[in-house]
């Protein structure tokens, strides 16, 4: 197993990102490169377009909040990684009308596994979507629907932190928005992943639901009873004030069968007393609100380190946003150094991320908050 080629850049010119490139491609002829580069540094984009294409070299990347490298959250500057130039890629555009992506769109993206994995299993596709897309949950749901376990899934949603719309997603050619980026990685045995938030015992469904608006819980107004649940679980009196500064830390959880609970992070209470989070909820689902993890607590990057090992080459990881916000720089830096020691002495490198997409091993793909996700980059 041959070590990754990987460097975080925390300024760079168009000399140094040509130097560093000719060297991977002279010790590697057949090196590609995924970057991945923080939003406020968005003109390295055409920079790398340039001389990627001055090298010959296939590109592929986003913009994301911030970056991870060295054990450390990183919030200017670019990460590069070295992969394989033959990696199976698109850039495919998702149209989408009345917050559904286009059928035409989600029918690319399956043509583009069914045709690239390996009709046995054992394949992993890596998607790299814009957060602002309206439907990522329901976009997994019709891509499983039609591919199955005939690969893992892992990946991430990426752009703005301010979740506008604006290009995100590039390679040699194009930079857009409101696109999905993806990759096969074959023979790969998908992502772990973990966000140990813990819930109460008492589940409310959300009686109406449109997208990622809950409307009513219970037939209730969902602001109301969110209130109700912070009261008679946590003993936090929420009103419209401090909404925010309670949400991030006591965020509404899917429950599933299988897994841990999937959390929705409430982003914003509308006049009408619904509740907007940063992904979708389907009518009826069972919700509870969780507890986030306490600062200091290193169980979830203990177990995201331990699935995957130290027999990986490298591993990209993908830590989200909100989960930062909520365990605040200090503490998640902690939390990040422990994902690393776990995974030492191979290098772990990755960005912030607006939500989280995997599958574990063999199992039904999700859309995450709060989670870290960690892909052996082999």
């Amino acid at each position: 197993m041959r070590s990754i080629l990987w460097s975080y850049l925390e300024s760079w010119t168009d000399r140094d990102i040509a130097a560093l490139l000719r060297t991977w491609r002279d010790q590697r002829p057949e090196t590609g490169v995924f970057a991945l580069v923080c939003e406020r540094e968005r003109e390295a984009v055409a920079a790398l377009q340039r001389i990627a294409a001055d090298l010959a070299m296939p590109l592929l990347g986003a913009i994301v909040p911030g970056l991870v490298a060295e054990a450390k959250f990183w919030r200017e500057g670019v990460l590069l990684v070295a992969c394989d130039a033959a990696l199976p890629r698109r850039l495919l555009p998702m149209p989408h009308s009345a917050n559904r992506t286009t059928d035409a769109a989600v029918e690319a993206l399956v043509d583009f596994a069914a045709t690239h994995a390996d009709q046995s299993g054992g394949d992993t596709l890596l998607l790299l979507v814009d957060a602002t897309l309206p439907d990522v949950t329901s976009l997994l749901d019709r891509l499983y629907l039609e591919i199955g376990d005939q690969v893992n899934y892992a990946g991430t949603c990426v752009g703005s932190e301010t979740f506008r719309t604006v290009p995100c997603l590039f390679d040699n050619e194009v930079f857009v928005a409101e696109a999905v980026l993806v990759a096969l990685l074959r023979e790969h045995p998908g992502a772990a992943l973990a966000h140990h938030y813990r819930g109460g015992e008492t589940l409310w469904v959300a009686t109406a639901t449109t997208g990622s608006h809950v409307e009513a819980i219970d037939g209730k107004p969902a602001f109301e009873v969110y209130r109700q649940m912070m009261a008679s679980e946590y003993g936090i009196d929420l009103d419209r004030e401090n909404f925010y500064r309670y949400a991030v830390h006591f965020p509404f959880a899917l429950n599933r069968a299988q897994g841990e609970s999937l959390v929705r992070i409430p982003v914003k209470v509308e006049e009408d007393g619904s509740v907007y989070c940063s992904g979708e909820v389907p009518e009826n689902a069972l919700l509870e609100v969780v507890r986030a993890v306490t600062p200091g607590t290193l169980d979830t990057a203990l177990a995201v380190g331990s699935e995957i090992g130290p027999e990986t080459a490298g591993a990209l990881v993908f830590y989200c946003a909100g989960r930062l916000m909520h365990l605040e720089d200090a503490a998640a830096t902690v939390e990040l150094a422990a994902l690393a020691a776990t995974l030492a002495p191979a290098p772990m490198v990755g960005a912030l991320c607006l939500g989280e997409i995997g599958s574990g091993r063999q199992q039904y793909p999700a859309f995450h908050n709060a989670t870290i996700v960690a892909v052996p980059w082999i």
